[in-house]
């Protein structure tokens, strides 16, 4: 009887234990060079996302982070609305979300200065593997630094709110 009690509690350990770890880091394994996994996180489509009027304008499906950040960094030239600026930081929140739901943890890190830091790392934040996305810079910064500066703490937010839950 303690055989078993104690199989299903190292079974439930395990189970537990498993659930913390990021299913992103074994197909990261998989991604060769700094530029490809940076650009592989990016571009990690969700599925079955809500069509929104926004996918026919931008004649995207806006499901991966890339989708949503660079037509709200470019929102000036491609003539957004404010609604439809709030209605990309909604949908990036929405990624975030079912990333998370997925194990897949990540993190978005702008850096600039001297010496930018591009590429992906690991950190362990609330008892899980997240992936860190640093995303470079340069040492100036301008409106569009900004606005890409402004979306990634939109996801990042997210992400880190489910992450402490």
């Amino acid at each position: 009887m303690r055989k078993t009690i104690f199989i299903l509690i190292l079974l439930s350990l395990s189970s537990m234990i498993s659930a913390q770890e990021n299913k992103l880091l074994d197909e990261l394994n998989e991604v060769k060079g700094a530029d490809e996994q940076v650009s592989y996180v990016l571009n990690l489509p969700v599925k079955d996302l809500e069509k929104i009027a926004l996918t026919k304008k931008l004649e995207s499906d806006l499901n991966t982070i890339a989708s949503c950040i660079m037509p709200f960094v470019n929102s000036k030239t491609l003539k957004l609305t404010e609604k439809e600026t709030v209605g990309l930081k909604k949908r990036i929140e929405i990624i975030a979300t079912e990333l998370f739901k997925s194990d897949n943890y990540v993190l978005l890190k702008n850096s600039g200065g001297y010496a930018p830091v591009h590429g992906v790392g690991i950190e362990n934040i609330a008892d899980k593997k997240v992936v860190i996305v640093h995303l470079g810079g340069d040492c100036t910064i301008d409106e569009v630094d900004l606005k890409w500066e402004e979306i990634t703490s939109v996801f990042n937010n997210k992400m880190e709110s489910l992450l402490k839950e």
